[in-house]
């Protein structure tokens, strides 16, 4: 299927406004608003832009279109790198990376805090993989990929998903027009949505990728109609996404802890006990030693008293053995007879 539209934008309002029924008492009427939004971008009278649809099913819409931020005329030349190879995978990952907030109508918008959601779901992400792979490949450096879903589980509501996709340089930019979960706000007095109403939409990446900062010099020229967007860069989501997850500290175990740190610690820990072990068996040791030589002249000294004793004991022995008698060192009495 193939939808072009070229129609310059002087000549498109000029023609809008002079049908019957699109301006009326002095109010822009829905139809020059819708006329206006297909043709933002346009910079200047004979600005063109193409549309072309190559997958169409269940509701959602995959194709290119004209990209008006590129230009060949400029001193240094904008354009897109396509076309663009990467896998479904990928594609999925990045994708199923970005999460919106907005606002739902107007009182609950007033009244409640916007909550970040995915941006597609897990079954758009399957659906979409395919024909958005198909689609960079076709596409030409002055084009960029467009997609549209309808709200599922309310196909006759106007809000839908949409929005554009296109590579420059190191970044993918993603680009959000509508959502169909944010409810469209009611302008009143019967008017349908204004199509420059974003319902306060902001796109963010979920952790712990990261949204990328694109210098200003390499930032492309962004229309008014195009207020919602975020650059990535893929290498980087992709293998952030792909590292090992770190469980939070309330949900963590005590005795968890990060995988370098402990172990060295412990082997610190380890070493250090070691050391101090050989210097406790060291000292034991040499104070044992010490001990076994006071005992060994103590032993020596024992053994020569107990000697002494021996030998004192042996002579008192004899002493007292019967037809022994000890020597007097006095003199003996001298005898003398007596005469009759």
């Amino acid at each position: 299927m193939r939808q072009q539209a070229q129609q310059s934008i002087s000549c498109a309002v000029s023609g809008l406004t002079k049908r019957g029924g699109l301006a009326h008492h002095g109010r822009i009427a829905p139809g020059l608003l819708f006329g206006l939004s297909c043709l933002l971008g346009l910079t200047a009278c004979g600005g063109f832009v193409q549309q072309r649809v190559l997958y169409q099913a269940s509701g959602m819409q995959v194709g290119l279109m004209t990209d008006v931020s590129t230009t060949d005329q400029a001193p240094s030349p904008v354009r897109n790198r396509h076309p663009a190879d990467l896998t479904p995978q990928d594609l999925r990952a990045l994708l199923g990376s970005l999460e919106v907030s907005g606002w739902s109508g107007t009182m609950i918008g007033v009244f409640s805090t916007p909550h970040p959601k995915p941006v597609f779901t897990e079954a758009e992400l399957a659906a979409l993989a395919d024909p958005l792979v198909a689609a960079f490949h076709q596409a030409t450096p002055r084009e960029r990929v467009f997609f549209s879903l309808q709200n599922p589980t309310a196909p006759y509501e106007t809000d839908r998903t949409s929005g554009s996709l296109f590579f420059r340089d190191d970044y993918l930019y993603v680009v959000l027009t509508d959502h169909y979960a944010l409810l469209q706000t009611d302008p009143g007095g019967g008017e349908k949505r204004d199509p420059r109403d974003t319902k306060g939409m902001t796109l963010s990446v979920v952790g712990p990728a990261l949204a990328a900062t694109v210098p200003k010099a390499k930032q492309p020229h962004w229309t008014a109609f195009e207020k919602v967007h975020i650059a990535l860069i893929p290498g980087d989501v992709l293998a952030a996404q792909r590292a090992p997850q770190v469980a939070p500290s309330a949900a963590r175990p005590p005795v968890v802890r990060p995988a370098a740190g402990p172990l060295a610690l412990n082997v610190e820990t380890t070493a250090t006990n070691t050391t101090e072990s050989m210097n406790d068996l060291r000292l034991q040791l040499r104070e044992l030693t010490n001990a076994n030589l006071d005992l060994r002249a103590q032993l020596k000294e024992q053994s020569g008293t107990i000697e002494k004793l021996q030998a004192e004991f042996e002579g008192l022995r004899q002493e007292k053995k019967p037809g022994t008698s000890k020597p007097s060192s006095g003199p003996k009495p001298s005898r003398k007879q007596t005469t009759p």
